[in-house]
């Protein structure tokens, strides 16, 4: 409940800024799988905010961060994977648009999906360690990883101008994700300055299992707030 509601705020309020009364709606099926590419970049930017890292609150052990921002990755995998896919099957043209001499918006598109699925497969366990050395290794490559996702996937999101097309939109989305590349950074430097008791208790264990129920109510939430949405738009 503590970060369910705040999530569920801030996707009614993202909706609001990136989807205007004024945008002109195709059909129903386009408007969903338009809202599942917005849901996959309010996705990513929650990944910035939930590192892994076990923050103060909730007071659990790391295995609920770490299990939680795996889920989430993948709810993130999952919504990229019907955008695309929701586009291509409506409007198949769209694929001219990956050509050397398509819209560069499109291109960096398939490359912010393309890079959606191997920066997860990449974090799996047995490809983690046979790929890097140490940890320190995989932290750099990830967060690298990342944010080539998010840059490409606002760069998609602004070039495209299908919805963020009005200049405030277009500047809000950019701050917005440079906010999010500094957050990993910024709680970094508060984690390091927090004790790790709090009044003489410690951390919450084994609650790997509150993360995966955690995560299947925002998707939920993503998905019943989308289809309302939607209904309301039209």
């Amino acid at each position: 409940m503590f970060l369910t509601l705040p999530l569920f705020a801030a996707y009614s309020v993202f909706l609001l800024c990136f989807w205007p009364q004024g945008v002109m709606h195709l059909s129903i099926g386009w408007d969903v799988s338009m809202l599942c590419g917005f849901s996959a970049l309010f996705l990513l930017l929650t990944l910035f905010a939930l590192t892994g890292r076990p923050l103060p609150e909730p007071f659990f052990d790391g295995r609920f961060f770490l299990t939680l921002h795996r889920w989430l990755a993948w709810l993130f995998v999952g919504f990229v994977t019907l955008h695309a896919g929701g586009i291509i099957w409506l409007d198949p043209q769209t694929l001219y648009d990956l050509w050397p001499s398509g819209a560069p918006g499109m291109q960096f598109g398939a490359a912010a999906a393309l890079l959606a699925v191997v920066t997860p497969c990449l974090a799996l366990q047995r490809v983690r360690r046979g790929l890097y050395a140490t940890a320190a290794m995989f932290r750099r490559s990830h967060a690298l990883l990342a944010m080539a996702v998010l840059g490409a996937s606002v760069f998609h999101v602004v070039a495209t101008r299908v919805h963020v097309a009005v200049w405030w939109q277009v500047w809000m989305c950019i701050g917005v994700a440079l906010v999010a590349c500094m957050l990993p950074v910024g709680e970094r430097w508060m984690l390091a300055r927090m004790p790790m008791r709090r009044d003489g208790r410690r951390r919450r264990l084994h609650t790997a299992y509150l993360a995966r129920r955690l995560a299947g109510v925002m998707l939920c939430v993503v998905v019943s707030e989308t289809v309302m949405f939607v209904l309301w738009r039209h």
